[in-house]
């Protein structure tokens, strides 16, 4: 159980202050306990309640819908979200649990992505330039000359680079 608990982090319930003014109405609740009797089909049947009538209410921009993206940035997904504030609600907690971010998500998030392509595109373009200082030696001057050439080379060869990367690592 203490393995379980370290893969968790609490957040207060406060700051949703949607689904607080939610847990408020009791007569919910009381009917929810009346049709699953509690326990985890209480949970099972109060997360699709909370998704509807709490996250999918929320205003895009308003404070609690950033923070609700933020932690859907950090891995919880929306299924986790709702269980988890089920299982608060079910409790009469002031806090919900959700899993800590992963640390190996640092690695395949997108300014990391970003940074691995720029990488990757100033490796390509110092090899063209090494290769066509060989095979095209008067092009190569025109090229260095005007550096703003090689990024308008660059540049979409870095979207296109970034694309296929975000593509391979968020394909799940």
């Amino acid at each position: 159980m203490a393995s379980i608990n370290s893969e968790l982090t609490s957040r207060p319930c406060a700051d949703i202050p949607e689904f607080e003014r939610f847990r408020t109405q009791e007569y919910r609740r009381e009917a929810l306990m009346q049709q699953t009797g509690g326990g985890e089909a209480f949970v099972e049947a109060a997360a699709p309640v909370i998704r509807k009538n709490v996250l999918q209410a929320l205003p895009y921009a308003s404070e609690t819908g950033k923070y609700v993206h933020a932690l859907q940035r950090n891995g919880v997904s929306g299924e986790i979200l709702e269980r988890s504030l089920a299982r608060a609600w079910l409790d009469a907690s002031e806090h919900f649990l959700v899993p800590k971010p992963r640390k190996r998500d640092l690695f395949y998030g997108t300014p990391a992505l970003l940074c691995y392509s720029a990488v990757i595109v100033i490796a390509l373009l110092l090899g063209a330039i090494k290769v066509m200082r060989h095979t095209h030696p008067e092009l190569i001057e025109i090229v260095l000359a005007a550096p703003p050439i090689l990024a308008i080379v660059g540049v979409p060869l870095l979207v296109v680079v970034f694309a296929a990367l975000r593509t391979l690592v968020h394909r799940a």
